[in-house]
């Protein structure tokens, strides 16, 4: 099945890179060459010479209107040379095939069908008045002139069996012509309904971009620039300044994670997300991490615990391995009261390595726990008000699985929150 779709695919083009009128036109090329492969030696066979000779030319015109569209990618040129030639050659055929009483009549009509599934719209009236024309004009010329036309039928039986075979090919053409149309359709539709859906989620993206950029950006700034402008115009006590600047420090804090979260995701929306899988210490590389956030603990005393020797190493990014944990972290200490404590551990399993992140924070909701991991979560707030938009999880999910891991929750209302962040080991350290 997969190779005859192949082969399907290469005769008649893909659909990524051929309009659906492109490759019907292709496919109708196909059908007139192995039509017209049958029809050369029957012309022959029954007597009519003159019709099989046209149907030689008739394959030869084929063919390259075919290498036109199929090779060239030139459709319009192709449809108007097949549509004018083929008219002609049929307009001839019908003199030296009894006119109207041979099976020229018929052929016109199967065309004037190619055409228009084939052809653009926009060139339908077009090609029904060319059909229309020629096909009145060539019954005028017979009615006032019928010694134009030639008898070739040299018996009845003849004139019957042409007729049959005419009638069967048109047939033919009208069902599978009918049945590759509706499927391109269908399946075109289906295209269009994929795309409705990466459309619909590119757009809630940019709205959740600028949802970040129009207010948890914009804000924070806003309060610095307050502050400086009131430190111009008063003299503020040395208690409440120092108290102030603390607060500026979370919120400045907190944005800076948005932005790192923010230009993380964009790069990956227009470059695509790079990933590079090396052997990684865990307890190095995730140090750091826990540096940068103990200041930030200390502020609502909190205590933040890191144990990292039940896992040496596992095999990650390094780069997204700290990302996901700093938002893990973030979050954590961002929905923990003053007081609490946060534990990041690292432990390996039987089959891979596994980092905990688990706060005695509040817990998450039932009814947020679906489209936690998703861009449809709802921008909540942190036990001193620090607001959160929802793209670190989102992306955390991201990069867990671009790094063949996986990231899972468990939390309950009130008692806190355990993430679970799973990677592969090293082959080393399977043994």
């Amino acid at each position: 099945m997969r190779a005859a779709k192949e082969t399907l695919y290469k005769l008649i083009g893909s659909p990524d890179g051929f309009s659906l009128e492109a490759r019907i036109f292709n496919s109708i090329c196909v059908l007139i060459l192995v039509v017209m492969g049958y029809n050369i030696p029957f012309s022959f066979s029954v007597g009519l010479p003159e019709t099989g000779w046209i149907c030689t030319v008739l394959l030869g015109v084929s063919g390259y209107v075919y290498y036109l569209n199929r090779i060239r990618k030139k459709m319009v040129a192709a449809l108007t040379i097949a549509g004018v030639v083929i008219t002609i050659l049929f307009a001839v055929n019908y003199f030296f095939n009894s006119g109207m009483s041979g099976a020229s009549l018929l052929s016109f009509t199967i065309t004037l069908f190619l055409l228009l599934i084939a052809g653009p719209s926009r060139h339908s009236l077009f090609w029904v008045l060319f059909n229309l024309t020629v096909v009145l004009s060539l019954l005028t010329i017979e009615y006032l002139h019928p010694q134009f036309i030639v008898e070739t039928y040299p018996t009845r039986l003849a004139q019957t069996v042409d007729l049959a075979s005419t009638y069967s090919v048109n047939v033919f053409f009208l069902y599978f012509g009918t049945l590759f149309f509706t499927k391109a359709y269908k399946l075109e539709q289906k295209r269009v309904e994929e795309r409705s859906v990466v459309f619909e989620r590119l757009n809630e993206e940019k709205n959740k971009l600028f949802s970040i950029v129009s207010h948890d950006l914009r804000s924070p700034l806003a309060s610095v620039q307050q502050y400086l402008e009131m430190l111009k115009q008063i003299e503020l006590d040395s208690d409440v300044r120092k108290k102030i600047e603390s607060e500026l420090l979370v919120g400045i804090n907190h944005t800076q994670e948005m932005l790192v979260n923010l230009l993380s995701w964009s790069t990956g929306q227009m470059r695509g997300t790079t990933v590079t899988r090396t052997s990684v210490n865990v307890s190095a590389c995730l140090k750091p991490i826990i540096e940068i956030y103990k200041p930030l603990a200390a502020q609502k005393e909190i205590q933040l615990v890191f144990r990292g020797d039940g896992l040496p190493t596992v095999l990650a990014d390094g780069n997204l391995l700290q990302l996901i944990v700093r938002n893990l972290v973030g979050n954590a200490i961002k929905f923990t009261p003053t007081g609490g404590q946060i534990t990041i551990e690292a432990t390996r399993t039987d089959t891979s390595g596994l980092i905990t992140v688990k706060d005695t924070g509040r817990g998450i909701k039932e009814a947020d726990k679906p489209r936690l991991f998703s861009l449809k979560a709802q921008p909540t707030f942190g036990t001193n008000n620090e607001r959160g938009v929802g793209l670190g999880l989102f992306l955390c999910k991201q990069y867990a699985e671009a790094q063949q891991g996986a990231i899972w929750f468990e939390s309950q209302e009130s008692v806190g929150t355990t993430f679970f962040l799973a990677l592969p080991l090293p082959m080393r350290a399977k043994n």
